[in-house]
């Protein structure tokens, strides 16, 4: 549930949106008893729902709660309202890190001052055992400075997957890894000896995104899995390949930072702060303005010039920022890649020593080290195969334990794991090779199988059209999912050839792909890798809708055209659930109603299409003259369009759109339309 301006959530009074991430939204809010703005974070209702999600954000209010220090977001109370958690926290005018990065305002000088403020709250969350973990650019919240002689505030924000480094098991214990992929440490990649030299790994990475505007291992062939890998095998990179004017001795900052081994890192942030400002302030190297790595040409965010000043030209590239300036309060999971970056061999230098006060790290034995250094090879080599953990299903393997499963058709048992499953409805072909699984049949109701799932098949399935069961009854199946609509004289014919599981009889829930995935999931016995999958998707999506900020609010609805007639796609659909994740807002006058029977309305009268009047309007073409994105055949009425039109007739693209879409689905999205539709709407 989304809420506006004047909506009261547990006495605070919402003003307007802040941001919104991986697990939900943050409102400027006003306090119900003081004069002041605090930000109110609210879980989304899917993720409330969730019992781990439930947890990590009631331990992210308990845990944050204990810190007080002027450089840590304060939080002040936390509830629930109509089923959706919320957590009310310090309120802080500005901008982060990463926008400014965008905005190209950042220098070496002004990130010497940010990595050294965010150190010291690091220093202070360390030696009361608390993890941050998820330390990058986007959670660097910066506040102007009231006079001229001071310097901007920085503040470092949601510990939202931070956790007391004694009480590590009890959170997150399917192995699921809450970092963000391009900032993270090795061992969070892998699961073994995580403790705060992780947040220095990642403020390492930081660091070196703010020097060059560039994430580490960024814009490797094979995306997010191949940045995985690099992490965990890859040499740091070096600044100066991408900044040459940079100093040299940066490298050997980022070189110690970035050490594979945790012991051969700065053993303090601030440590790592005091190294990096040290070398930035080194005056036997120039530091040219125009050496520095810039993508953006935003205004400042601020709306203050930083210190040390701005460039006097502003950088190329795209992306704007409007309305008065207000922080984001990120929550996602990752950041996704700007740019390769070249890794380097280079010899670490001697570990450190932790200063006193910090808690004691366990000593590793050689015998120990080579047990995980071989650990870390096979994870790797997981990695490099495309099983990535992060990805296509966990590398864990656990004994598969029996389940009675109660669907439309009656109830199934299913006492082993499932080795040959045909996937026959629609998504479920998408949510079982998502989750790591070769079917032995499919089916391609709508058309030629998409390249988005062709590309993921290693086998020779069968590829039907339509529910064929002599052909499913041939791939010789163990268990058949079809969670489509399916009559009963169909189903007790797949019920002869292997045990068949249609769609939940509960009905409560709406289906959708992060419905089907998570049913598809538990049929197969990975439940914690549909949940991995989802989180990772949607901190994908809020990735996008930051670097796509222009298209924030505006409306977009999506027009269908066939040969058979004209109809518009309803909300809630995946369609519309997939322009709503980047920021565009779907149209209310396309809610969905009692009567309607699908995910269509049907248009009857087409003079009425002049009443079209969304920013945005996605024409999806399938009738026998679309072809080449062009305009030709669409109804007349459309003249008086005055939007923005993006026509669509791309199979692929087209299928992915359709319900009831998944993992694959949306990565085919992502990759191939959103730039498109970004490239069509102005700023």
């Amino acid at each position: 549930m989304e809420f506006n301006a004047g909506d009261v959530v547990g006495g605070y009074t919402v003003v307007s949106v802040l941001g919104a991430g991986g697990m939900g939204t943050v409102y400027r809010a006003t306090n119900p008893t003081l004069p002041r703005s605090d930000a109110l974070k609210i879980l989304s209702a899917e993720f409330s729902r969730d019992d781990q999600f439930r947890a990590r954000f009631q331990r992210e209010a308990d845990v944050a709660a204990t810190l007080d220090h002027p450089n840590i977001v304060a939080v002040y109370t936390r509830g629930e309202f109509n089923g959706q958690l919320w957590i009310a926290m310090q309120y802080v005018p500005g901008s982060d890190a990463d926008r400014e990065l965008k905005a190209g305002t950042m220098t070496p000088q002004r990130t010497a001052h940010i990595i050294t403020e965010v150190a010291k709250a690091l220093d202070y969350a360390h030696r009361r055992g608390i993890m941050h973990r998820d330390v990058k650019p986007a959670n660097f919240l910066i506040s102007p400075a009231e006079h001229d002689s001071d310097d901007e505030r920085v503040f470092l924000a949601d510990f939202g997957i931070a956790r007391a480094l004694d009480d590590a098991a009890h959170l997150t214990t399917d192995g699921t890894v809450m970092a963000s992929v391009a900032y993270a440490a090795p061992e969070v990649l892998t699961g073994l000896g995580v403790d705060r030299r992780a947040d220095i790994y990642s403020l390492g990475c930081s660091l070196f995104r703010m020097l060059t505007n560039k994430g580490p291992y960024s814009g490797l062939p094979g995306g997010l899995a191949a940045m995985a890998a690099a992490h965990m095998t890859a040499p740091p990179p070096r600044v100066t390949d991408l900044v040459p004017g940079l100093p040299r001795a940066l490298d050997d900052v980022i070189a110690r930072a970035m050490a594979k081994d945790p012991e051969e890192r700065y053993q303090t942030a601030r440590e790592l702060a005091d190294a990096a400002a040290a070398a930035i302030a080194d005056s036997t190297t120039a530091i040219p303005r125009s050496t520095l790595t810039q993508e953006w040409s935003t205004p400042s965010p601020t709306g203050a010039a930083p210190r040390p000043p701005t460039y006097t030209t502003p950088p190329a590239g795209v992306g704007t920022h409007s309305g008065p300036a207000a922080i984001t309060y990120p929550t996602g999971h990752f950041s996704g890649p700007h740019g390769q970056t070249q890794p380097r061999q280079f010899v670490p230098g001697p570990p450190g020593r932790p200063p006193a006060g910090l808690p004691p790290l366990p000593k590793k034995s050689m015998k120990s080290r080579l047990v995980i250094a071989g650990t870390l090879l096979v994870v790797i080599a997981v990695v490099v195969v495309g099983a990535v953990m992060l990805f296509n299903g966990s590398s864990r393997k656990t004994a598969y334990k029996a389940q009675t499963f109660t669907h439309m058709h009656g109830t199934t048992q299913v006492s082993e794991a499932p080795t040959a499953v045909a996937a026959v409805g629609p998504g479920d072909a998408d949510a079982v090779l998502s989750l790591g699984v070769q079917p032995v049949a499919i089916d391609s109701a709508n058309g030629p199988l998409p390249s988005w799932l062709h590309d993921k098949i290693t086998g020779s399935p069968a590829i039907m059209t339509f529910v064929d069961t002599n052909a499913i009854q041939a791939a010789k199946p163990d268990l058949i999912i079809a969670t489509g609509d399916l009559d009963d004289a169909t189903y007790q014919k797949l019920q002869a050839i292997a045990p068949t599981i249609t769609r939940p009889s509960d009905t409560s829930q709406a289906w959708n792909w992060q419905t089907q995935l998570h049913w598809i999931a538990r049929i197969l016995g990975r439940d914690s890798d549909a949940t991995q999958l989802i989180s990772t998707s949607v901190a994908q999506q809020n990735d996008l809708k930051n670097q796509n900020s222009k298209v924030a609010g505006k409306t977009v609805s999506v027009l269908n055209i066939s040969d058979s007639g004209v109809s518009q796609t309803l909300t809630p659909s995946n369609a519309a659930d997939f322009l709503s994740s980047l920021g565009l807002s779907y149209t209310s006058k396309l809610q969905r109603q009692p009567d309607d029977k699908g995910v269509t309305r049907a248009v009857t009268d087409l003079n009425k299409l002049y009443l079209v009047d969304t920013d945005v309007l996605v024409v999806v073409r399938t009738d026998k003259v679309a072809g080449g994105g062009g305009a030709s055949g669409l109804p007349s009425q459309l003249v008086g369009y005055r939007g923005v039109m993006v026509i669509v007739d791309d199979p692929d693209t087209i299928a992915a759109l359709a319900e009831p879409g998944g993992v694959l689905a949306y990565q085919f999205l992502d990759e191939h339309f959103v730039p498109n539709l970004a490239s069509e709407i102005p700023g």
